[in-house]
């Protein structure tokens, strides 16, 4: 009995110092990981340093990438007020706006890592919008002479919906999305001829890059 509880007591010893010499042998061996890494990987810090001229190379020949498109319609109306009279005639537009949006690729960062490639992506641009009324009702009670034409009509409402899917988070969030999405289409195809990639890309804004330099 008393040969049991030894042999027991034995095997529990064993297991606790078994435990301890693997702690001990990773907290050792914890400062040299990045140097085991590289020595099971040699070509991944090669390869990316390669690539990474490649794209540069690339992104200072290119300019301008188009990353979505969007296209809306909606209503307008416009009143045209007299004083003593107040409101003499109304402008009601039903119109259809459209745009492209995209990034300057002169502007991009690329910052090579020792697993990845970071890109900072500058803030999208509209590289071409139109709008077009599909419908204009008026009501004149009073002199065509002092309406705004529908032309200035349509031009304050483009200048609207650029602003709105340049500023409001919602479409901010869509199109940086978007952004990704296209930026790596385009950088993956010019690295296809390379064959099999063994890292991976990081995107960031810009200006999260300024906001941390700043804080």
């Amino acid at each position: 009995m008393k040969g049991i509880r030894m042999k027991k007591t034995g095997k529990w010893l064993l297991t606790i110092i078994s435990k301890a010499f693997v702690v001990i042998l990773v907290i050792l061996l914890l400062p040299f990981t990045k140097q085991l890494f590289q020595l099971i990987l040699p070509d991944i810090t090669g390869e990316i340093n390669a690539q990474s001229r490649i794209l540069e190379q690339k992104l200072e020949s290119s300019q301008r990438l188009e990353v979505t498109t969007v296209e809306e319609e909606g209503v307008l109306e416009a009143k045209t007020n007299v004083i003593i009279f107040g409101t003499v005639g109304t402008t009601t537009i039903r119109y259809r706006y459209t745009a492209s949006l995209g990034i300057d690729l002169n502007e991009v960062v690329l910052t090579p890592d020792s697993d990845r490639i970071v890109f900072l992506l500058p803030e999208p641009l509209i590289l071409n919008d139109g709008i077009e009324a599909l419908k204009i009702d008026r009501k004149d009670f009073f002199s065509h002479a002092i309406d705004k034409s529908t032309e200035t009509l349509l031009d304050e409402q483009k200048q609207k919906c650029r602003n709105q899917y340049l500023t409001v988070p919602e479409h901010q969030e869509k199109i940086w999305t978007d952004t990704q999405k296209a930026f790596k289409e385009t950088i993956c195809k010019w690295l296809d001829p390379y064959g099999e990639r063994h890292y991976r890309f990081e995107f960031r804004r810009i200006e999260e890059k300024a906001a941390d330099q700043k804080t």
